[in-house]
């Protein structure tokens, strides 16, 4: 059976040695932490082409409704009949990973399939080029159905989705961290709704939660251990500097250590002795590992989680004032961008109208799994 990868290269028509898609500064956004937003992406014409595609292909119920975003959790937990799917996310696969086939965003019957094609054509050249620009050269070398996840997207009246990032630590999920190859590096999406939406009436923004200071290091992952919180700038150290979770001490998958970059960025400089994954790193909070594993007390009060795993703790310690609250309006053609462990995010609600998108995630290697897994 043919993978979503093998097709993807047959659509790709664009060279990677074309012309930076991105320009430098934005390049510079996605590696420190930010959100790249490009306006006029796509032309108005190549976005009501693609609109008009996604709408029919809905209407012809060829969409699939997830019932992720906050509607329909919450139809859902209240009464499961009362559960209208037209009021939340309904997405259109590139693949399947749980079924591993095709899905039928890459139909060669339904639709408008070179609208399609010329869409991922161009998202190919863009995932070629990040590779290039961001040093990240894991994203354009594929060897797998699911390596690149693509969609279109589409939120009904009252849809949105809660604060969450993309991807998560292997550990920090347990063992289902280490069941993929890959794992999700770059999330990006092109919003392709109408000419005339009003952000202040339809609602919609993509609501991000950047640093206020940038940070002064690549962000993500360093060496495959991926980015777990920040050090916060202090007077006597103005960095704002990610934290990598070393989830392999010894070989040993559940060994775990904190670490930052050197201030030459040559070497890790451990925070925190070796520690068992489960359960230091479920049901836990900034305050935990500010006193309990940060050694160093000035080190640990400058800690923060990326994203504080969920508990009525957290919620009672508050926000990380380390943070700061950018709103990107949906407005059609736009191109985001963002590392997709680094910045955490949520859609707010649209209001009356259907919100567009073709949206996905650049994938990278995953760690090896160890040989041995901490019990």
């Amino acid at each position: 059976m043919p993978h979503f990868i093998a097709i993807l290269a047959v659509y790709t028509i664009l060279s990677a040695s074309a012309l930076s898609i991105l320009p430098d500064n934005l390049i510079n956004t996605i590696d420190k932490g930010g959100i790249a937003v490009l306006p006029n992406f796509l032309s108005p014409s190549q976005v009501s082409r693609l609109r008009a595609d996604a709408s029919n292909l809905y209407r012809d119920g060829c969409f699939t409704v997830d019932a992720l975003a906050g509607y329909g959790a919450k139809a859902g937990a209240r009464d499961k009949s009362k559960f209208d799917p037209s009021k939340d996310r309904a997405v259109l696969p590139a693949y399947i990973p749980s079924q591993k086939k095709n899905g039928p965003f890459v139909s060669g019957t339904l639709g408008d399939v070179d609208g399609r094609r010329q869409l991922t054509s161009t998202v190919a050249a863009l995932r070629s080029d990040l590779a290039k620009s961001l040093g990240r050269p894991g994203l354009d070398t594929p060897d797998g159905g699911d390596n690149h996840e693509l969609s279109f997207t589409r939120f009904g009246p009252g849809a949105m989705l809660a604060r969450h990032v993309d991807e998560h630590h292997e550990e920090v999920k347990g063992r289902a961290g280490w069941s993929r190859p890959t794992r999700r590096s770059i999330s990006w999406l092109i919003y392709l709704n109408e000419e005339d939406w009003d952000p202040t009436l339809d609602g919609g923004h993509l609501r991000t939660y950047e640093r206020k200071v940038s940070s002064a290091y690549s962000v993500g992952s360093r060496d495959g251990d991926l980015q777990l919180g920040w050090l916060v700038p202090t007077t006597n150290d103005p960095k704002e500097r990610p934290v990598f979770l070393d989830g392999r001490r010894g070989g040993i998958s559940g060994k775990c250590a904190l670490y930052i970059d050197s201030d030459d960025g040559g070497r890790k400089v451990y925070l925190t002795k070796e520690f068992d994954s489960d359960p230091y790193l479920h049901l836990t909070s900034d305050y935990f590992v500010q006193n309990l594993l940060i050694k160093d007390h000035e080190l640990g009060t400058r800690f923060h989680y990326v994203e504080q795993p969920k508990s009525k703790l957290t919620e009672y310690l508050g926000v990380d004032v380390g943070e700061q609250i950018k709103d990107v309006a949906p407005l059609g053609g736009t191109l985001v961008v963002f590392d997709s462990v680094a910045l955490p995010h949520e859609v707010m609600p649209t209001l009356t109208r259907e919100r567009w998108a073709a949206s996905g995630w650049f994938h990278e290697e995953q760690q090896p799994c160890c040989r041995q897994i901490l019990l």
